[in-house]
């Protein structure tokens, strides 16, 4: 009674955990074979062992222990999975056809992944960058996680699959017509395995080579047949150390050693990755750039060194050097120049520090002028006109160079002939020159050492020429002055242009044709080498404009305004205008004109109240695409009484002075500054900026001036109206 009372007082006050423990599922404790083993074993002894357990157990047969797979052993065992020696990697689909995308896939294979990316980053096709990403993406995958060497990693198979086709994107046609049009869709894949670098490909080829040479005696020779050139050093102690007072002759080439050494050292700051030079050829004027990818292989380098060869730095107008993708440019400065020197130096200030192993990617932008001449130098009027253009193999550094190349462009796929390097061996195994479309190639050359010395200039520079069709004609500018007068009264700026225009193409092989000339203007098919029209960019907001020549006005002109642009906002704007010369010049004809206009002062002019001073834009010439002037002299004329004279010019002039200019209704005259400029380009179509003060006496002069002359004048009249010059007066008569 007493047991029921307490599970029915238990059960009463704990409803649910008596509902808990007698319908919820308990906690069974597994057992191990051996101890259920070991329970049936003790069952029998005991005589309760089960019908069933006895005869299972005289059915049941020993049975051999079942074999464990691989996969099993190597969990067991803790055995790792084979490590991968290869990596796949691919672009997603992009719109591209596979055959472009394929001669990609074959400038890669087989390349160093470094040497593969270099490859992709100075390529000119679009879909480079795509490709370069991808690759860069790869090696980085298979050295994080498949623990790849990023260091021998080399693209052994590359391909290119083409994606789905997607469907055709309708076009508009006339008169109610359509049509279809299907872009491809292509992607391109690499398998990165270890192999050999490139330094290891070349030790390979020449061990190859060196195998193959035999020599005159029954020893192959296992190293090449070379001239070493004489190095300094003493061969005898007496002959540097003798008995007698003067200086020993070994000890006279030590200075020079200790320079060569110095030169050595300072040439290891850097290495030259890449060099790719591109150049853009024309008429008179040849633009080159070219990119180095430098790396720093010592720490604090704040400048890099570039160098010129004599021939290139006596053509060269214009220098910029800039951070590839950057507009900011950086700050030159030229090395004492040697006359008798092959190359000339020059000290690019960097934007900031680097240290050891940093990489930066400089582009030197240079323009040259007269450096093509016309081949043959006479061409008829209906015949084609062609140029060369001779330059240097090599870009010259100071540094050594893993790869350099070079490429010439043509406006036009017309290239006739083009200069094929000799004795180039030691620098590529392939075509040293080679022609794809108007874009002549020379190299890639490997491994350069620091190739601004001399003797490395006279063993291995060579010029190469290319010959090739230019249908544009060759244009010079003699001589141009120009004066800009400055009118604080008329609130006006005056340029006026003198130009001297000279075709410097073939000259004109026998007589000029005016049938030849019309035919060509009705068919508008002109000879390249004709000057028939001409079209200048002016400034916006001039008025007043005028033309003419020696002969007298030019009416066969038009000029299209532009409104004026505002100070404070930079305006793409400008006026054109549209001329066509007395006659047409051929190759080797002058034609001498007069340009002229007026525009507002406002629009180039401004006043600073604190200093006092006025600040005026002058610009410097008008550019003449692709041509190139040989000699310009600006004159500003200042308004009469400036004092304190200051100006900023862009570049420095040959020659710079100040003087007076007197025109009517002048008094003292006014300050006139000159300079004169020699081979200027369309680079150097800039401003000088020229400040001055003008005081409120010296605003008044004009007109105290003007009102002085006319008072005399009045003056004059009075007196002579009140002077009787008669001799006989004739009387009165009352």
């Amino acid at each position: 009674t007493t047991y029921k009372l307490l599970v029915f007082s238990a059960s009463f006050f704990r409803p649910l955990e008596w509902v808990k423990e007698k319908l919820g599922p308990g906690v069974k404790e597994v057992q191990t074979t051996e101890q259920v083993q070991l329970a049936k074993e003790q069952a029998r002894k005991d005589g309760t062992a089960s019908l069933f357990d006895d005869v299972a157990g005289a059915k049941t047969k020993p049975t051999a222990p079942k074999k464990k797979n691989d996969n099993e052993v190597r969990k067991i065992k803790g055995v790792r999975k084979p490590k991968p020696n290869f990596h796949k990697y691919s672009t997603a689909n992009f719109k591209i056809s596979h055959r472009k995308l394929n001669m990609l896939g074959r400038q890669i294979a087989g390349k160093p992944i470094d040497y593969a990316i270099l490859q992709m980053q100075f390529s000119e096709k679009r879909a480079s960058s795509r490709v370069m990403n991808m690759l860069a993406t790869a090696r980085d995958h298979a050295s994080r996680y498949k623990k790849l060497p990023e260091g021998k990693l080399v693209v052994a198979e590359a391909w290119v699959t083409k994606g789905p086709r997607l469907p055709p994107r309708l076009e508009a046609r006339g008169r109610g017509h359509y049509g279809t049009r299907t872009h491809p869709n292509s992607k391109i894949s690499v398998i990165l395995k270890e192999g050999k670098t490139v330094e290891q490909e070349k030790a390979a080829a020449r061990k190859r080579k060196l195998n193959k040479i035999v020599s005159a005696a029954l020893v192959r020779e296992d190293k090449p047949i070379r001239n070493p050139s004489p190095t300094w050093g003493c061969i005898r102690a007496q002959s540097c150390f003798p008995l007698t007072t003067t200086m020993p002759k070994c000890w006279l080439t030590l200075p020079l050693f200790l320079f060569a050494a110095s030169a050595f050292a300072s040439s290891q700051s850097f290495e030259n990755t890449a060099i790719v030079r591109t150049v853009e050829l024309g008429g008179s004027v040849v633009h080159v750039t070219t990119t180095y990818a430098i790396k720093a292989l010592e720490d604090g380098q704040k400048s890099y060194t570039i160098a010129l060869g004599r021939g290139e730095k006596a053509t060269t107008s214009f220098l910029e050097a800039k951070v590839k993708g950057q507009q900011q440019a950086l700050q030159v400065k030229e090395h004492a120049f040697d006359a008798n020197g092959d190359y000339h130096l020059l000290d690019i200030a960097l934007p900031k520090t680097l240290s050891t192993n940093k990489t930066l990617n400089l582009v030197l932008e240079t323009v040259q002028t007269h450096v093509t001449r016309p081949w043959p130098a006479t061409a008829g009027q209906n015949e084609d006109q062609a140029l060369e253009y001779t330059t240097n193999l090599f870009v010259l550094s100071p540094y050594a160079t893993s790869v350099q190349r070079t490429k010439i462009k043509a406006l036009t796929p017309r290239v006739i002939s083009f200069t094929t390097p000799k004795h180039v061996e030691s620098f590529t195994d392939t075509n040293p020159a080679s022609k794809t479309g108007a874009t002549v190639v020379y190299g890639p050359f490997d491994s350069i050492p620091p190739s601004a010395e001399p003797v490395f200039i006279e063993k291995h520079q060579q010029p190469v020429t290319v010959h090739y069709n230019h249908e544009q004609p060759v244009l010079e500018v003699f001589k141009l002055e120009r004066s800009a007068e400055i009118s604080h009264w008329g609130a006006n700026l005056n340029i006026q242009d003198n130009v001297v225009l000279h075709n410097a193409g073939p000259k004109l092989k026998g007589h000029f044709s005016r049938l030849d000339h019309q035919t060509q203007a009705f068919y508008k098919r002109p000879a390249p080498h004709v000057l028939p029209a001409m079209t200048l960019h002016l400034p916006a907001g001039i008025r007043n404009a005028y033309y003419y020549d020696t002969i007298g006005n030019v009416s066969t002109s038009r000029l299209r305004t532009a409104p004026s642009v505002p100070k404070d906002k930079q305006g793409t704007q400008f006026s054109i205008f549209e001329f066509k010369p007395r006659y047409p010049i051929l190759g080797g004809w002058n034609y001498t004109f007069t340009l002229g206009w007026d525009s507002p002062l406002e629009d180039s002019a401004s006043y600073d109240k604190s200093t006092g001073r006025y600040i005026v834009e002058v610009p410097i010439m008008t550019p003449i695409l692709g041509a190139v002037v040989n000699d310009e002299e600006l004159t500003v004329i200042l308004p009469e009484g400036a004092t304190d004279v200051q100006y900023v010019a862009p570049f420095p002039a040959t020659v710079n002075s100040i003087g007076t200019h007197t025109t009517y209704l002048d008094t003292s005259g006014r300050p006139a500054l000159t300079f004169r400029y020699k081979n200027l380009t369309v680079k150097h179509a800039q401003s000088i900026f020229v400040s001055y003060k003008v005081s409120w006496l010296a605003h008044l002069k004009k007109p105290i001036a003007v009102g002085t002359a006319f008072l005399g004048l009045f003056t004059l009249g009075m007196i002579a109206r009140r002077v009787n010059l008669t001799l006989h007066q004739k009387k009165k008569v009352s």
